[in-house]
């Protein structure tokens, strides 16, 4: 980790995966020489089967096709798990930024289905048809999102994804895809229907060039290991210890088996966005204490971008209305979260976006959510750990 989060100034649009309760995750720096296979192209222009080309309505002399060109993405991840008797490996590459919001693109493929009696093979496949959830190969993209909703979603009109690394569990992902347009739509809540409107903007993606490892199948115990059995989603997670405000050294395996959900949320003191989800989190922390949710705020800088001290610490929990029983801070000098991201992937590449949170399964301390790595939204993921039985 660098001293601090790199501030990076979001484009309109990127790409990100959801992952929630899958077998495992791996996170990678992007390639050096970039995901665009042409490199910077001009202004209303993107990259098509290896060249910038001109937005195509207005090659044609007449209005722009495109609402949005091209894609920079920071930071990509992997995952793969198995449910329903099937394999389904998942892609995620985003641009999460120090704050919300961010940007995101769904690649996922039921193995079993796609390829040829279910062994992946190299190949090429049409990326139009492909944003039903659930099919052999699903793409959506997703602009504007923070851990709770996203505010468009968009669908493949067209493009090719040519698969050079299928991405078997335990092997490489990797590929191309070629010409990738999309256009905004609306969900129907109730019935997941896709909605086609007039004036949904479109995004020419053009091509983008992908690589990464996909783990192997993980499968977590059913009680806290002390050692942990990796950092990534699937894993039981090592036991650490942090120090909170009263001046207290608090392991995370004191709560196996007391809490049924361990909420993380890491923080800092120049977080603008911070200021007002962490007294959102106390309260409905405080909320459902009784129901077995157990809250965890890291502090990992303070306002100055600092080690925090504990005085700072129980300045910031009772501003915010936390206990400070519950703040913590994690700042060895050099660097913040030290402790907690050494024992957990943030799956942000390099690039962490605050506020950071995670959710483990308090029985056996499981990696289950993530902010860069979530199925579904913060609170479904911890009302479906508090609900059951």
């Amino acid at each position: 980790m660098t001293s601090r989060p790199r501030l990076l100034l979001a484009p309109l649009l990127a790409i990100a995966l959801f992952a929630c309760g899958d077998a495992g995750g791996t996170s990678a720096p992007l390639d050096t020489t970039g995901p665009n296979p042409c490199g910077a192209c001009a202004a209303e222009q993107y990259c098509s089967y290896g060249k910038c080309v001109q937005d195509p309505g207005l090659a044609a002399g007449g209005e722009a096709t495109c609402d949005y060109y091209g894609y920079a993405p920071t930071n990509q991840a992997a995952f793969a798990r198995f449910a329903g008797g099937m394999t389904r490996v998942r892609y995620v590459t985003s641009n999460v930024v120090v704050e919300p919001p961010f940007d995101k693109i769904v690649l996922e493929m039921n193995q079993d289905q796609l390829f040829t009696g279910g062994a992946p093979a190299a190949g090429e496949y049409a990326l139009t048809g492909t944003a039903e959830p659930g099919a052999p190969l699903f793409l959506r993209g997703y602009a504007f999102c923070n851990d709770f909703d996203c505010a468009s979603t968009f669908v493949a009109t067209q493009g090719e994804l040519e698969l050079t690394d299928p991405g078997a569990p335990g092997s490489a992902l990797g590929g191309v895809m070629r010409d990738l347009r999309l256009k905004q739509v609306r969900i129907d809540a109730n019935t997941g229907d896709i909605i086609d409107f007039s004036k949904g903007k479109v995004w020419c993606v053009g091509d983008y060039r992908f690589a990464v490892d996909v783990p192997e199948l993980r499968t977590a115990e059913g009680s806290c290991v002390a050692d942990g059995s990796g950092d990534k989603i699937g894993d039981n997670i090592k036991n650490f210890t942090l120090q909170n405000c009263y001046g207290d050294y608090v392991d995370l395996h004191e709560r196996c088996g007391r809490a049924k959900a361990v909420w993380i949320v890491a923080t800092a003191g120049w977080c603008g966005a911070c200021e007002a989800f962490v007294p959102e989190a106390a309260t409905r922390a405080n909320g459902l204490v009784d129901q077995g949710l157990d809250l965890m705020v890291v502090i990992g800088e303070n306002q100055l971008a600092g080690p925090p001290s504990l005085e700072y610490c129980l300045d910031y929990a009772t501003t915010k209305g936390a206990d400070p029983a519950q703040v913590f801070i994690d700042n060895d000098g050099s660097h913040g979260w030290p402790t907690l991201f050494g024992a957990i992937d943030t799956y942000s590449g390099g690039s962490i976006g605050l506020p950071w949170n995670a959710v483990l399964d308090g029985a056996s301390m499981e990696y289950i959510w993530s902010s860069n790595a979530g199925s579904g939204d913060l609170y479904s993921v911890q009302d479906a750990l508090l609900s059951a039985e």
